[in-house]
């Protein structure tokens, strides 16, 4: 069920009738001016405006007043055109198709009728195809090197400038369980077609194009432009920008190219088990974070800041691994959140998932202002969201395994 708080306004009609007194002599006394009419109603939360207040009695002869004028609309769910004013839901997938731990969801941008999952228990991706639809199918995908290079999987972010995307481990490289962690960690960059992805070069180090090192406990991945991703690296507890720049060919290992800046002064605060997602704006180069142990949404100008110098490479060698400062940085919602998980920006509205809450709630991006928000049906556990090209948004919970759409409600 969602979650509707409707706001009545209650119209303050105080007529305030004029006394009057006849005057001594042969005429009558004037009538009194009627009250002013009472206020509008307040907006309710479907967004429309309350009624105008009803104008005050005239005194005895006098003309009574004018009405109020009507409420100003509510900010509720009828504000918010992905949430309607009575959604309903529709599950896509659940453990049948696969689902193991699903932590995040995202529509392929050249293949729009394909929807990937990253699911943390298999260390693996169940692709969805026309999700929604009479002809819907599913299926699992797991890479032979899936326990390095997806190991304790925690989001995916798609480039748009070649058929690859980016992973995000939630992990410190134990080979699941096999070893002690020793930290060797990161994004790993991956072909995206569906008929190379976890299909092709199936031994050894299997189907992936690039990895860097240098984030354990991954927890939220953005991409920005050709082979350029943020990362929110929980064992550090910074943001790191990485640029894989050239992708080896598949199964290779040599990362002597990549260029990695770590901006230590944007801190970041992970709960483990808990995807903290981020969205980058390519309008505005501001980088959108779930900080979810902070319980906030914070936001980076990725143009901003300078260099702090080089840092000290670990276990690989790197082009360039420099630290960066003084960029600008804001909090852009500090209440009404408890554990911020799931980001999605689209038509204007930013989409924000609570993980403890199960809610969905709509800010405006520009200034933090809540549009809205909606409970979903399966409760606490919610994390990645993603706003499809039918307009709707999807979302994965984890705890229940289950992926499910938002419609509208009239």
């Amino acid at each position: 069920m969602f979650r509707l708080t409707l706001l009545v306004g209650l119209a303050s009609c105080t007529a305030d009738d004029s006394a009057y007194t006849n005057a001594v002599g042969p005429t009558d006394g004037a009538g009194g001016t009627g009250g002013a009419g009472g206020a509008g109603g307040s907006g309710g939360a479907d967004g429309t405006g309350g009624a105008g207040g009803e104008g005050g009695s005239g005194g005895a002869g006098g003309e009574g007043g004018s009405g109020g004028a009507g409420g100003t609309g509510g900010t509720g769910l009828g504000s918010v055109p992905e949430f309607g004013t009575a959604p309903t839901f529709t599950v896509i997938g659940t453990s049948a198709d696969g689902l193991d731990t699903v932590r995040d969801v995202a529509f392929h941008p050249f293949r729009p009728e394909e929807l990937w999952t990253v699911n943390q228990e298999s260390d693996g991706v169940v692709q969805f195809f026309n999700p929604g639809e009479a002809g819907q199918t599913s299926e699992e995908r797991l890479d032979v090197s899936r326990n390095h290079f997806m190991e304790e999987v925690a989001a995916l972010a798609f480039g748009k400038d070649d058929d690859t995307f980016g992973s995000c481990q939630e992990s410190r490289n134990t080979y699941d369980g096999a070893q002690p962690p020793d930290d060797f960690m990161g994004p790993v960059l991956w072909p995206s077609q569906s008929d190379v992805f976890a299909i092709e070069h199936q031994f050894g180090l299997g189907s992936h194009v690039d990895m860097l090192h240098q984030s354990p406990f991954c927890v939220g991945i953005a991409w920005e432009t050709e082979h350029v991703y943020w990362v929110n690296d929980g064992r550090n507890g910074n943001l790191v920008r990485y640029d894989f720049a050239e992708p080896h060919s598949m199964g290779a290992d040599d990362h002597s190219d990549g260029q990695i800046h770590r901006w230590e002064e944007v801190v970041l605060t992970r709960v483990a088990g808990v995807p903290s997602h981020m969205e980058f704006d390519a309008a505005t180069a501001m980088l959108f974070i779930a900080d979810t142990g902070a319980a906030r949404i914070h936001v980076v100008d990725t143009t901003s800041g300078t260099s702090a110098g080089a840092l000290s490479q670990f276990l690989e060698p790197l082009d360039v691994y420099v630290g960066w400062q003084d960029a600008t940085q804001f909090t852009l919602v500090d209440s009404g959140l408890v554990e911020p998980s799931g980001l999605a920006l689209a038509n204007g509205r930013l989409f924000v998932s609570d993980h403890a809450t199960g809610e969905i709630v709509a800010y405006d991006p520009l200034d933090g202002t809540e549009l809205g928000r909606i409970a979903t049906p399966e409760g606490p556990g919610i994390m990645g969201i993603d706003v499809g090209p039918d307009g709707l948004i999807y979302y994965a919970n984890g705890a229940e395994n289950v992926v499910a759409r938002v419609n509208p409600g009239p």
